[in-house]
């Protein structure tokens, strides 16, 4: 289940990982790579890969047609060991998006707080907390669903294919990515909001 890490080793491709790709000899694109390495091993018999496109069906086929175990050869997989280090070098947290933790109890968004996290890290976007804020503030979608909402209950880890330290995660998040009067600034603009809505009802 998902060799390509939820779509997150073929999007947006950090830049230090595209110039890793575009230095092999064997021009592939990401997910190509990815499936070949996957189906590279003997123990495989089974590989479940999402598809968005008929371009992508198309290239999955054609890489099925190909690819089988023991089939990369040292040189591919040493590229393909490089790409695996440059990600572990900057990507802080292996969530892939499942979104099985939702819903919080608390309201947090999970893959969205975790999701920003990482960005900030593999792209270095400068502007990643206005974006955080903007999307974790309710401004964007009614319902504040920031990292520190967090109430520590665990259910989340508990069905989590990654295993991964959700709540430990979410304190990093929230340490980085927010800002002290982030509550407080949150909580003003709703209720500005709501005042604008009464006004609004009682003109109509």
């Amino acid at each position: 289940m998902e060799p390509l890490r939820g779509g997150r080793l073929v999007g947006r491709i950090p830049a230090e990982v595209e110039k890793i790709w575009s230095m092999a000899e064997i021009e592939r694109t990401p997910a190509e790579w990815a499936l070949r390495w996957v189906w590279n091993h003997p123990e495989v018999t089974m590989l479940l890969s999402g598809m968005n496109e008929e371009a992508h069906i198309r290239e999955n086929i054609r890489t099925a047609g190909e690819a089988y175990s023991n089939s990369l050869a040292q040189e591919e997989l040493a590229v393909v060991e490089r790409v695996k280090e440059a990600y572990q070098q900057l990507l802080k947290i292996g969530c892939t998006g499942c979104r099985y933790c939702l819903p919080c109890q608390s309201g947090v968004d999970i893959p969205n707080c975790l999701g920003i996290y990482n960005d900030k890290h593999l792209f270095h976007t400068k502007r990643t907390k206005i974006h955080y804020f903007l999307l974790t503030s309710g401004l964007v979608g009614g319902v504040p669903s920031y990292a520190s909402l967090c109430s520590g209950c665990g259910k989340c880890e508990k069905v989590c294919p990654q295993h991964l330290t959700i709540r430990r995660h979410l304190q990093e998040v929230a340490r980085t990515m927010e800002f002290p009067a982030m509550k407080q600034l949150t909580g003003l603009i709703h209720w500005g909001i709501k005042g604008l809505n009464f006004v609004k009802r009682r003109k109509d």
